[in-house]
């Protein structure tokens, strides 16, 4: 059992730098990944671009999440895995935009007011399983190899 996807998104505004970006969700995501780019206006009518990198290969998830580095899964791990989870099977990770485009892995809180990445890593969950358990279990697989 693992992950069945990875999914990374951002929410661009029209100064950033989209090249930038989209070169730092290719390197999170890995090679595997289908880059999609959509402009849109966001709630308050600026503009805005959503850019989302996903991976539906097993493996690719894999070494998606094994992207973060020891550090941060670890860090995951001691703060518990669970409450990043919902109902759905997907454990949801925020990691901070300004870290990531110098090749960073900094994970920040939900409340923190900073522009972000968000990443969905849907959990491979039977039934009998428990996701929490089964997300554990691959952290520290990745950590001890």
């Amino acid at each position: 059992m693992g992950l069945h996807s990875a999914t990374w998104r951002i929410h661009a505004s029209a100064v950033d730098d989209l090249n930038l970006l989209e070169d730092s969700l290719r390197w999170l995501t890995g090679d595997d990944c289908n880059l999609t780019v959509e402009k849109d206006k966001s709630w308050h009518g600026s503009e805005q671009t959503v850019l989302e990198a996903t991976t539906k290969r097993k493996k690719a998830a894999l070494k998606a999440l094994a992207r973060l580095g020891d550090e941060v899964l670890e860090g995951l791990l001691d703060e518990g895995v669970s409450r990043r989870i919902d109902d759905e099977k997907v454990m949801h990770v925020r990691i901070r935009l300004s870290n990531l485009v110098r090749g960073e892995i900094v994970i920040i809180s939900e409340d923190d007011a900073v522009s972000v990445a968000k990443g969905q890593f849907k959990i491979e969950s039977y039934p009998g399983s428990e996701p929490s358990d089964v997300i554990t279990e691959t952290i520290l697989s990745m950590l001890n190899s």
